[in-house]
């Protein structure tokens, strides 16, 4: 009989400012590690913004090693580490193993908050799982979705087309079309 290898989780988070936001999930988790349900080999603290290189250098090794099966990836107000996260594991990497859980931590200031949403939610062709995983309660939620939930087949998207001209091709371009 095939032994069945148990799910590893990865998380990733854009500042330790979202790490209260983290607590109960986190709990949860170690609970999960603790009974041998999961295993939890990697969680990183690191801006997309400020840590770029960072971010992308560990997506590399956790794809190219099947270092995890679900990366939770939280970050608050323009959150645009959960939608990079998945952009650069389906176009970059070409991975269809790793699921992205996006959370959006919440912020005292509503419009920061639905910022973080937004930011998840309008990402074009994204597969990432994103249910209302809000602040501390959605960290939670998503832990669990992470932990128990039926993980979704990945299927890798066509690049969109895309190309370089110089000035005067642009505007050539554009008043052609007018």
């Amino acid at each position: 009989m095939e032994e069945k290898l148990m799910r590893r989780i990865g998380i990733i988070i854009g500042s330790t400012s979202d790490l209260p936001q983290c607590l109960n999930g986190l709990r949860y988790l170690q609970k999960a590690v603790q009974e041998k349900l999961i295993e939890v080999p990697v969680f990183l603290v690191a801006s997309i913004h400020r840590n770029t290189s960072v971010v992308l250098q560990q997506l590399t090794a956790w794809s190219k090693y099947n270092y995890i099966d679900v990366l939770i990836a939280g970050a608050g107000m323009a959150n645009h580490l959960t939608g990079m996260c998945d952009a650069y594991l389906r176009y970059t990497l070409e991975n269809d193993h790793i699921v992205v859980v996006g959370v959006a931590f919440s912020h005292e200031n509503p419009e920061n908050t639905a910022a973080a949403i937004k930011s998840i939610t309008q990402v074009p062709n994204n597969q990432i799982i994103f249910d209302d995983y809000v602040g501390s309660h959605g960290f939670h939620r998503a832990c669990f979705f992470a932990t128990k939930g039926e993980l979704p087949q990945i299927t890798l998207p066509q690049p969109k087309e895309y190309y370089s001209v110089s000035l005067d091709e642009a505007m050539a371009a554009i008043e052609k079309k007018k």
